[in-house]
């Protein structure tokens, strides 16, 4: 549920964040024709109608909770996405705290996700002429997003918590794209378990984002791979979420890219300081507030992995 799940930690979150020199902004919410950009009518008209009725069910096969109310919160996040991608003419970097919905489908709602506002994102800063590039480490592989783009020329680096089964069970490191987009889709499915160790080895893979010198950068930040999250997939602590967001503001300083990026998922305590850790480092402020966690079995594989995809670049990357 967008409104139960999220507002403790968007509270904490508010609170942590507001000891830094950040701007608040408040989002416009987007239209029922925005997201006919990404969805199909028949999806919407479904959202819409069970939004109106006096109780809570499931929209799909029971992981997408439907409550009064809920389409109208839904135009609001993805109204966030919308006035992020206009706001960007005038920072350099913003941050969402509840986007990062990278399930749904088209026609579909899936995995807490009734809708999809990264391809939202993505869709409209194409049609404005913008390069886009896409890195997303939410523990969950974001199906939605490679299949809507998947012969699309968007670069989407994936890392995520992979045995073939855990949610959604996609994510095949072999899918490097087709068409248009051949070259330009990189999974990386971190063992159960892996540790920060594995998560920075991970991280060599965004330096093809300097070779393909996009734009807009878009990061979904997610952060349910912390140790301590209810899901346990991965072991990561807050010190990931630092590199990652120091990692991204670099590599957009060199190539002249504005930052957007998403909250995604993340459903335990260590959450909301995840996502401030993350903050800090898109300031440009290291922080180690956790003892960091190592797994050298599960480093060497993601290793061997990353050197494999980084071998096998389109001539463009390379």
């Amino acid at each position: 549920m967008i409104r139960d799940v999220s507002k403790s930690r968007i509270v904490r979150f508010r609170e942590l964040v507001s000891t830094l020199n950040v701007y608040f902004i408040s989002p416009k919410p987007a239209t029922y024709e925005d997201l006919l950009e990404v969805h199909d009518e028949s999806l919407l008209r479904k959202i819409k109608e069970v939004s109106s009725l006096p109780y809570i069910g499931f929209l799909d096969s029971g992981d997408t909770v439907h409550y009064p109310g809920m389409f109208d919160d839904i135009l609001l996040v993805a109204g966030s996405t919308l006035t992020a991608i206009f706001m960007s003419r005038f920072f350099d970097s913003i941050y969402i705290p509840l986007g990062g919905f990278h399930h749904a489908t088209r026609s579909r709602s899936m995995g807490f996700c009734p809708i999809n506002d990264v391809n939202l994102a993505i869709s409209r800063l194409m049609k404005m002429g913008e390069r886009v590039a896409l890195v997303d480490v939410d523990a969950h592989h974001a199906n939605g997003v490679e299949e809507m783009f998947y012969d699309k020329p968007v670069l989407k680096i994936n890392i995520f918590a992979y045995d073939g089964k855990f949610f959604p069970g996609t994510g095949d490191y072999r899918r490097r794209g087709k068409g248009e987009g051949t070259g330009y889709n990189f999974n990386v499915g971190l063992p159960l378990g892996s540790a920060d160790d594995s998560f920075q080895e991970a991280l060599r893979l965004l330096d093809v984002v300097e070779d393909f010198k996009p734009s807009v950068l878009l990061v979904v930040a997610g952060v349910d791979g912390h140790k301590d999250d209810g899901l346990k997939s991965l072991n990561l602590t807050t010190n990931s979420f630092n590199l990652l967001g120091l990692k991204v503001s670099r590599l957009a300083r060199r190539v002249n890219a504005r930052i957007i990026s998403f909250g995604g998922g993340g459903y335990g305590p260590g959450s909301a300081p995840s996502m401030f850790s993350f903050v800090k480092g898109l300031m440009g402020n290291r922080s180690e507030d956790e003892m960091p966690t190592q797994d050298e079995e599960k480093k060497a594989y993601v290793k061997k992995l990353v050197d494999l995809l980084l071998e096998r670049l389109p001539s463009s990357l390379e």
